[in-house]
């Protein structure tokens, strides 16, 4: 998580052009625990105000009476949000009339293997590079006004640190917007992880964190716990790790 994915959908669902394009815009938040009768009660939600009427009809009777307002209406265009099961495609699917004229789906996932099931070819992001991690956080830290000489070097170190990922220089640029001395500036270079974790934004990474967490089979989740036993910034022995996990049996 944190590469950009929703980011970069919502743009799209936002721009006027999309707006102009499409006669109704749907914006879904999937996730892990969906149900796939609540997705079709939001999509449904954005054709009839109240949707009480319709809490006893099962997803099937569902699907269909969308789909009938979908063919009623112009070009419709539903983004499906963190994705994790393919079935999810194929429930949607279901919404539209079979002649699909103009209609699209967008649909972000972290899994692969899902974004190929929905199409064979599908857009990946990529991790930014050390400039353009750089660019993003002088923009976030300083907005228009130029980055002071005496704190390129260590703000350029910070965002190497980042990993190319959008979402942790935006955490550490928000940590560093008010400090604009090289001596926090320094700090923060050797206490990343703190800055990522502990600062305002943290229960937003935390809760990113949760996620591919919460992903792993219960075996894997043990394993990853164990981590936690060496200090950070330790560089972990993988025979020794390994011992741990035959010592608990996973």
């Amino acid at each position: 998580g944190g590469i950009g994915k929703t980011t970069l959908a919502r743009k799209i669902y936002n721009d006027p052009r999309i707006s102009y394009e499409f006669f109704s815009k749907i914006w879904i938040h999937v996730g892990q625990l969906y149900k796939i009768k609540d997705v079709f009660l939001r999509i449904l939600n954005r054709f009839r105000r109240n949707i009480k009427e319709y809490q006893d009809m099962d997803a099937n009777e569902l699907a269909k009476l969308i789909c009938s307002f979908v063919a009623k209406g112009g070009k419709c265009l539903i983004v499906l949000d963190d994705v994790w099961e393919s079935e999810v495609v194929d429930s949607v699917m279901k919404v539209f009339p079979r002649n699909w004229v103009g209609h699209r789906i967008i649909m972000t996932t972290r899994l692969g293997y899902v974004a190929t099931y929905a199409n064979e070819n599908p857009h990946y992001l990529k991790f930014l590079s050390q400039n353009e991690s750089f660019e993003l956080l002088k923009m976030n830290v300083f907005g228009r006004r130029s980055c002071p000489h005496e704190l390129l070097r260590v703000g350029e170190s910070i965002a190497k640190k980042c990993s190319g990922l959008p979402l942790s220089i935006v955490m550490i640029a928000g940590a560093l917007r008010a400090r604009t001395n090289k001596v926090d500036w320094v700090r923060v270079d050797k206490n990343m992880g703190e800055y990522l974790i502990n600062k305002d934004d943290a229960t937003s990474c935390l809760n990113i964190i949760k996620v591919s967490y919460d992903s792993l089979p219960q075996e894997m989740q043990s394993c990853f716990l164990y981590c936690g036993v060496f200090p950070r910034g330790f560089d972990i022995p993988i025979w020794k790790l390994i011992r741990l996990w035959i010592a608990i049996g996973v």
